[in-house]
């Protein structure tokens, strides 16, 4: 299992002339060393007899020491007995921290603490610290009520298939499952780095994917959808939706947490709370106009003004959108601006930059270039002409303008 023994640690003197009293653990897969707290003068300690002495409380750190070794000795066979199987050097490491140096225990396998650490993660938009929460959620109804002792050994090649199984009648598409796992194995790659374990089943778990199907409007499909006689409680929603085309397919988390101090020089400007790139769109009047009908008090726009959660509007915006179009949701608006950029024959450099996109062969490149923003407002205005008033300009586009130099 592993051995103790108690050592002088002469290499880290203090300026009084004493030394560190740590603990030697042996185990199979190698040693480490743990403080207890005590410092002697190197007279002070027996290395052959492994006691201290010549210190005026000999008597009682001598006897202070072997119950503490006895501790952890029952300590470890303890725990190896609930575990069923030895304990790796990271276990018995933790259980001893414990004891010796009175840290706080890190459970073994913690999958409920990693997983509180990502969803609680103020460094993260919201929205991430929901996806994370849904995951664990989902883990917890699959484990059942024993869900708070679950432990990273527990989660082998085996429980992922299996929990895989699982979910397929609640998410059917792969993708909606994939975005489970990978919550999964960030919480996986953080507690290997915490040294809270060594698993790591996704060597061979492969997490699938499915080509995303299209979602992206025609140009037709959005005026139908303007001309629809709507119920009064949908008008918001669908104008909320074209508000987001008009602002080149911005993401609803970033629109409705937008504030009016945002709107600069007839432009909004924010970051994107998913990647953080800088955005400045410019406020083309079918913007303002919607802008204007729905203005805040706080916020840019007043659809969040009583709500505790932007999630809310948009759950029930894009259970509207569905109803008039199906399958359609909020994030159509962003694939609608490029598949319509695109069939408009708008270079595809100026489609990136709308999208906030940049080619990683060319960040380099782009240091050293101011990407002219009129390019980006040009095109937004051709989009919505061509949408709204059925208006193509003649886009005879030169070699020169479909590429940065």
């Amino acid at each position: 299992m592993a051995t103790l023994n108690y050592y002088l640690d002469k290499r880290s003197k203090r300026l009084d002339g004493t030394s560190p009293l740590k603990v030697t653990v042996n185990t199979k897969e190698g040693n480490f060393l743990l403080s207890t707290g005590i410092y002697l003068e190197p007279a002070q300690w027996n290395s052959s007899l492994h006691l201290i002495s010549k210190h005026p409380q000999k008597a009682f750190l001598n006897s202070h020491l072997t119950n503490m070794k006895v501790q952890a000795e029952q300590l470890l066979l303890t725990e190896q007995q609930k575990a069923g199987k030895a304990l790796t050097k990271l276990q018995i490491k933790m259980h001893l921290e414990t004891l010796f140096c009175g840290t706080k225990k890190k459970e073994v396998g913690a999958v409920e603490s990693i997983f509180n650490q990502f969803i609680h993660d103020k460094t993260k938009s919201q929205r991430t610290n929901e996806i994370y929460d849904a995951t664990w959620t989902k883990i917890k109804n699959y484990v059942g009520s024993d869900y708070s002792s679950l432990s990273f050994e527990d989660i082998d090649l085996k429980w992922l298939r299996s929990f895989n199984t699982w979910l397929i009648p609640q998410c059917p598409t792969a993708n909606a499952r994939a975005i489970h796992f990978r919550n999964i194995r960030a919480v996986f790659n953080v507690a290997i780095d915490d040294e809270i374990t060594t698993n790591y089943p996704f060597r061979k778990f492969k997490i699938e994917h499915e080509k995303t199907r299209k979602r992206s409007l025609a140009v037709q499909q959005i005026q139908e959808l303007l001309s629809m006689p709507l119920k009064k409680w949908q008008h918001k929603y669908v104008d909320c939706f074209m508000l987001m085309f008009y602002l080149l397919g911005i993401n609803g988390i970033d629109l409705l947490t937008a504030k009016p101090d945002q709107v600069i020089d007839g432009r909004l400007e924010y970051k994107r709370a998913k990647t953080g790139t800088l955005y400045s769109v410019k406020l083309e009047p079918e913007a303002l106009e919607i802008i204007n009908r729905y203005k805040g008090k706080k916020l840019l726009l007043n659809f969040c003004d009583n709500r505790k959660s932007y999630r809310t509007f948009m759950d029930k915006m894009n259970k509207c959108l569905k109803k008039l179009i199906p399958g359609c949701t909020s994030y159509y608006a962003r694939h609608s601006v490029a598949s319509i950029a695109a069939e408009l024959d708008i270079p595809v450099d100026t489609i990136a930059r709308m999208l906030g996109h940049t080619d990683p062969t060319r960040r380099i490149t782009l240091v050293y270039v101011d990407f002219n923003q009129k390019k980006v407002d040009d095109a937004n205005r051709k989009v919505i002409d061509y949408v709204i008033y059925n208006k193509r300009e003649n886009q005879d586009i030169t070699k020169e303008n479909q590429e940065i130099p």
